[in-house]
C-alpha cells in the first residue's frame, strides 16, 4: 500500500462524510482531518463569547484569537477538549453561517492546507472531509470521493443523531433543515458546495442503500483501481 497522499471527501450534510472519513482512516492506517471542526469551533467561540455570527467583521476578527488542535482524536479549541461541545446542533448551524464568510474560509483554509500537506509529507495518508475540499483546499487529492445519499436518508439519520443529543425537533422539521443546509452550500458565493461533481473529475457514491462497511469497501475498490491499496 502506498504512502503520503491525500482523499478528499465531499458531500452534502449527513452523507456520512465524518464517520466515512474516520473509520477509512483507521482502516488505512491514516489521519482523519476534520476540517469542519474548524468552522464549528469559529461559531462556538462566538457563541461563547456573544459575537454575532452574521457579522463578518466581528467573527473575521475573533480568528487570531483562536486556536484548534487535534489529538487523539479530539478537537481543541483553545487547549479546551470541544469535541462534544461542537456536535450540538445550534453549533453545528452555526459553523454554516460563518462557514460562508470569505475571511473565515480563506484563514482556515490555509490552515488546513499547512496541516494535510505537513502530513502527507511524513508519509500518511491524510482522509480530509468537507465540502470544498476537492475542488479548494486539495483540488490535487490523489482520490476525490463524492458522498451522498438521498434527501429522505440523510434527513433520517441527521434526526438520529439530533434523538441521541435529546434534541425534539420532528423528522420534517429535520427534512426541512436538512433541504435548507442544501441550498445555502451549493448556492454560497465563497467555495460552494460541487452541484456536479462528476465532470470535475469526482468518484460518486451514493452510500443511500449502503452500511458504513459497503462504502469502505467501495472506496477500497477506488484506490485498488489506482492501485494505491492491495
Amino acid at each position: 500500500m502506498k504512502k503520503g497522499f491525500i482523499i478528499a471527501i465531499d458531500g452534502p450534510l449527513a452523507s456520512g462524510k465524518g464517520t466515512i472519513a474516520k473509520k477509512l482512516a483507521q482502516k488505512l492506517g491514516g489521519v482523519d482531518l476534520y476540517t469542519g471542526a474548524m468552522y464549528r469551533c469559529v461559531a462556538l467561540y462566538c457563541i461563547n463569547n456573544k459575537i454575532s455570527l452574521v457579522d463578518a467583521v466581528a467573527v473575521a476578527a475573533q480568528l487570531d484569537k483562536i486556536t484548534i488542535s487535534y489529538r487523539e482524536e479530539k478537537i481543541f479549541l483553545n487547549e479546551q477538549d470541544v469535541t462534544e461541545a461542537i456536535r450540538d446542533h445550534v453549533v453545528a448551524e452555526g459553523a454554516s453561517v460563518v462557514g460562508i464568510i470569505p475571511e473565515v474560509r480563506k484563514k482556515l483554509v490555509a490552515r488546513q492546507q499547512k496541516i494535510g500537506r505537513a502530513e502527507s509529507e511524513e508519509g500518511k495518508i491524510v482522509i480530509v472531509e468537507g465540502r470544498d475540499i476537492g475542488t479548494v483546499v486539495f483540488p490535487d487529492a490523489v482520490l476525490k470521493i463524492y458522498l451522498t445519499a438521498r434527501d429522505e436518508v440523510r434527513a433520517q439519520r441527521r434526526f438520529l443523531q439530533y434523538q441521541k443529543q435529546g434534541d425534539t425537533q420532528s423528522l420534517n422539521d429535520v427534512l426541512l433543515e436538512t433541504s435548507e443546509r442544501d441550498i445555502r452550500d451549493i448556492t454560497r458565493n465563497t467555495d460552494p458546495l460541487v452541484s456536479d461533481p462528476a465532470k470535475l473529475g469526482y468518484y460518486v457514491l451514493d452510500n443511500s442503500h449502503m452500511d458504513e462497511e459497503q462504502t469502505i469497501e467501495a472506496i477500497l475498490n477506488e484506490l485498488r483501481k489506482k492501485n494505491l491499496y492491495d
